[in-house]
């Protein structure tokens, strides 16, 4: 769409801002639609008197610190990636994009969402060895749209490490609906403002009418809103995949979609790959492997440490079976001698009565 060599619509930051608008309606619509998606504010028990007070879901310093960073990454993320697609390929952007991990790692490092080891080091120097090769191995290098491909994977880890820590917790963001139904106004404005000053509104509209007139009025519809709806589902199938796991995770499942569309774009607009890009792309990819390997390795041993320390901490005075605990019978106490002969004088006395 906005490639000369295709449709040549240059406005890529005013087109993403109403993908926005589409996810905010959306968002909106599948809250409306499912009531327990919507988040609530957990009332206290008025019987309980020493409860604390209903605080609001949102207050003016959790939108400026929380929901406001957010969303300005995220829409820079998506801006700043399609608006290098007007002068670099689709396939030399999906491979520059291939860098995010390499500043997801960095940003885990610096809010300490992940430890820094030698091993990890080591495969971010690999990552980004890759990525110089696939930069040298492109005949069509453009230097504007390599540095905007860049920044938007910057913005993108920068982000995501945001989004993990800022609103995955709290309740107004728990899910990704509502979290599109708060961030999605705060994208829109930011886009359609730098929107204003770096394209134009006068050259918008001219570009919407050359568009109607070489397309249709409903062809031109349909390019401007279906990508909202096709970013929409893919942005909560990312919002409820970090909430089971982590970003890293996150990124790394990403590469199964670059790879599927540097295959669309060899297919779709036959993009031709060097041997040196080709191999770029091979080393970021083994490099993410290696990665997810140590990642599952970790995850293995602390699952098994897990296990070890909850044996050690079993109750001493109870036999395990099955997964209940089944108190042992209480044993009774030794006699002595001296108590034997007792009790047998007892009973003997005993029977002898009995008799008469």
């Amino acid at each position: 769409m906005f490639s000369s060599d295709n449709l040549n619509f240059h406005f890529p930051l005013f087109t993403t801002s109403l993908h926005m608008v589409v996810q905010f309606l959306l968002a909106s619509t599948v809250l409306l639609i499912f009531p327990s998606l919507r988040p609530e504010i957990k009332r206290p028990d008025p019987r309980d008197r020493d409860s604390e007070p209903t605080k609001p879901l949102l207050t003016p310093l959790f939108y400026l610190t929380r929901l406001i960073p957010c969303g300005t990454t995220t829409s820079l993320d998506i801006g700043l990636g399609n608006a290098s697609l007007q002068t670099i390929t689709l396939t030399f952007y999906t491979m520059c994009k291939s860098s995010v991990l390499i500043f997801v790692l960095i940003f885990a490092f610096l809010f300490r969402l992940e430890t820094p080891t030698i091993k990890l080091t080591l495969i971010i120097l690999c990552m980004t060895l890759g990525v110089v090769m696939m930069v040298f191995g492109e005949t069509d290098f453009h230097l504007s749209g390599f540095v905007l491909a860049i920044s938007a994977s910057f913005f993108s880890g920068f982000r995501w490490a945001l989004t993990q820590i800022l609103l995955l917790r709290h309740p107004a963001t728990s899910n990704p609906f509502a979290t599109m139904f708060f961030l999605a106004p705060i994208m829109f404005v930011t886009l359609f403002v730098i929107a204003i000053f770096s394209e134009g509104p006068s050259a918008v509209l001219v570009g919407l009418q050359l568009l109607a007139h070489a397309q249709g009025v409903a062809k031109t519809v349909l390019l401007m809103f279906v990508p909202g709806v096709l970013a929409f589902c893919m942005i909560a199938s990312e919002f409820t995949l970090l909430q089971r796991t982590n970003v890293v995770t996150l990124s790394i499942c990403g590469i199964f979609k670059e790879v599927v569309t540097i295959g669309a774009a060899e297919i779709v607009f036959h993009d031709k790959l060097s041997i040196v890009n080709v191999s770029g792309l091979l080393v970021t990819i083994a490099s993410i492997a290696c990665y997810n390997y140590m990642k599952i390795t970790n995850m293995r041993r602390e699952a098994r440490e897990k296990l070890a320390k909850k044996e050690d901490d079993e109750p001493s005075g109870a036999a395990v079976r099955g997964k209940r605990y089944v108190e042992e019978p209480a044993r009774e106490p030794l006699m002595d001698g001296a108590q034997e002969d007792v009790a047998r004088r007892r009973s003997g006395s005993a029977g002898v009565s009995g008799s008469t």
